[in-house]
């Protein structure tokens, strides 16, 4: 029986963000059962449960950043009952999680040393405070075994978030489509917003600096006076021509056709609200497009692709020839989006679970300054959204207000704030 509907709304169950699989140590331990089997000549074996000297273990202690917020929460020594989330770049496996205690530690021993993401995240229910249900998160990327501070951040005052991507970048080997994808914009509060003007586009992150070094555009990457961007999209609109209420959702499709027609598992964008403005794409006369008026512009002329492996932006109205520009290592020119007209930043990326994988040069890097997106989201293969064309990344629903319209998560941590779940273009599924 379908679910009822609420406003820009349908009830449904999320997927979690980070189900527990099976720890590397445990799989080297039935690699070593089978080898004993096998009573292969010459092999000396280990035993798995024997200790290694050397091992020095790694703590992680999480506090939050606001100190007066930590105190009123009786949180003065560390986060309690914080989800710790780690995962090696290089291993095919899902995040392993551990829990904090009562002053905000927890240590881990037996890991493999290595390149890791670090992330925490705690929920604060409705009821443990004077404060309405909010969530706290934070992470980033640094070598193990080693002991870490990790400081979360709180979820931010009601704003214009991005609640969905759908990616068109990658698809299965039978289907050489990209024009599919889509994002939304969910208003997060209690007063109507205006979209005219605004900028939506892809920064300087991951994409478009693979072959340089951290150091070489770290002043770019982590510049904290805004984003370096190179295409974006502005809206249509002279001010008050594009309302969005409270709880509103709005789709921007890349190009806004049926495009179940090419396979039935493709999403049909036909009723989308925008779509990206390009010079080879079909244009629906019945959506406004979002003309491009960046340095740059996709060469396949269907308007900015929408990936799960950039770094994307939602800014508040700003004249794009007024923009600061500058040349970044690799001769091209690229536009900085001022840090008080950024709105939302989005950014994540596919992780190649083959294990000899290894890791590019802006794996490394911090994509952006952390006052906008503290650690990226990761979709992890066998099972992300490289090969399932029915699912999309998707903000949590963090609580209902009285009158049941969602409150999306924001605590600047996209590790955190998005999980996968089955695509919903116009809905926000919870």
């Amino acid at each position: 029986m379908p679910s009822p509907r609420t406003q820009s709304a349908r009830p449904n169950s999320r997927s979690g963000h980070a189900p527990n699989c099976v720890p590397a140590v445990w799989l080297a331990a039935i690699a070593l059962a089978a080898v004993t089997a096998c009573d292969t000549p010459g092999v000396t074996l280990v035993k798995p449960d024997t200790a290694n000297p050397d091992d020095k273990g790694t703590t992680i202690h999480v506090t939050l950043e606001d100190s007066a917020l930590a105190e009123a929460l009786g949180w003065s020594q560390g986060v309690p009952n914080a989800l710790v989330q780690l995962h090696r770049h290089i291993d095919p496996f899902r995040p392993d999680t551990v829990y904090t205690d009562s002053t905000g530690h927890v240590s881990v021993t037996n890991l493999l040393p290595g390149f890791y993401r670090v992330a925490a995240y705690r929920v604060l229910a409705a009821g443990q405070s004077d404060t309405s249900t909010r969530a706290f998160g934070g992470g980033f990327k640094t070598n193990l075994p080693a002991t870490v501070e990790l400081e979360m951040a709180a979820d931010r005052a009601g704003s214009l978030v991005v609640s969905e991507l759908y990616s068109s970048g990658t698809r299965p080997v039978d289907l050489d489509y990209g024009w599919d994808g889509f994002f939304e914009l969910y208003n997060n509060t209690d007063t109507t917003v205006y979209l005219d003007g605004m900028l939506w586009g892809w920064a300087l992150g991951r994409s478009g600096s693979a072959l340089r070094t951290c150091d070489e555009l770290r002043p770019f990457r982590e510049d904290p006076m805004g984003l370096w961007s190179l295409e974006f999209h502005q809206f249509p609109g002279a001010g008050t021509d594009y309302p969005v209420a409270p709880g509103q959702v709005v789709t921007v499709a890349r190009d806004a056709v049926d495009h179940s027609i090419v396979h039935p598992a493709l999403p049909d964008l036909s009723k989308a609200d925008f779509e990206l403005e390009g010079t080879a794409d079909p244009d629906n006369p019945d959506v406004p497009n979002l003309p491009t008026v960046g340095l740059g512009q996709n060469l396949l002329g269907h308007g900015m692709p929408i990936s799960s492996s950039k770094v994307y932006f939602l800014a508040q109205p700003v004249d794009p020839t007024s923009l600061e520009t500058a040349v970044i290592p690799g001769d091209i020119r690229w536009a900085r989006i001022p840090a008080d007209r950024v709105i939302d930043v989005v950014h994540g990326a596919g992780v190649n679970l083959d294990a000899a994988s290894t890791l590019t040069l802006n794996q490394q890097c911090r994509w952006v300054n952390r006052s906008f997106d503290r650690l990226g989201w990761a979709f992890y293969r066998p099972g992300g959204p490289g090969g399932d064309l029915s699912v999309s990344l998707q903000r949590r629903v963090l609580r209902l207000t009285e009158a049941g319209r969602p409150i999306l998560q924001d605590v600047n941590t996209s590790f955190v704030d998005f999980s996968v779940a089955t695509r919903s273009p116009g809905w926000i599924e919870f």
